[in-house]
């Protein structure tokens, strides 16, 4: 269940500096969008990657980013149903099929070999450090960030979580 929780986020957060970024996009210098897109589309094609190797299915992908830059629209799409079927993946796992070990080639021809779960914590992690990296690229450029922390997901899907709780004295 925590992993649900965990891909939830992560839908959410990808969403929200989507938002911000296709809101202000126009005030970025060429190179910091283009930067800003590729970086989000690189942790997409990832995710994917991954999709595939963990489920078993053709990988789309033969690098870890796209020849093109996508549009706002596209990479939305793309992240959407990656991050739809992460959530989707998460919510029916059993605790066998996370610790399911898989082989698999690297795009850089290496073999890699993980857990289901530990690439699921990859995903999660990697996809942090790139949006991270995106929302730098709006901080830098003096621009709204949104505020994407797991607190603040927690605290807007279970409102009662925020204020109502009395802390215990230690």
């Amino acid at each position: 269940m925590q992993f649900a929780k965990a891909f939830e986020y992560k839908k959410w957060a990808n969403s929200q500096l989507l938002d911000f970024g296709e809101r202000q996009f126009s005030k970025l210098p060429e190179n910091d969008g283009i930067f800003f897109l590729r970086i989000l589309n690189h942790t997409t094609v990832v995710d994917s990657l991954f999709t595939s190797r963990i489920l078993g299915e053709p990988e789309k992908y033969t690098a870890d980013n796209t020849v093109e830059t996508p549009s706002f629209s596209e990479l939305r799409e793309r992240m959407a149903h990656n991050d739809t079927r992460l959530v989707q993946y998460v919510m029916s796992a059993s605790k066998d099929e996370l610790d399911k070990v898989i082989q698999f080639n690297f795009i850089d021809g290496d073999i890699g070999t993980m857990s289901v779960e530990e690439v699921l914590l990859h995903l999660l992690t990697h996809g942090n450090n790139h949006r991270g990296m995106a929302s730098r690229v709006l901080a830098e450029n003096n621009l709204e960030r949104p505020k994407d922390t797991f607190t603040r997901y927690l605290h807007l899907v279970e409102p009662t979580r925020r204020g109502s709780a009395v802390l215990k004295e230690k």
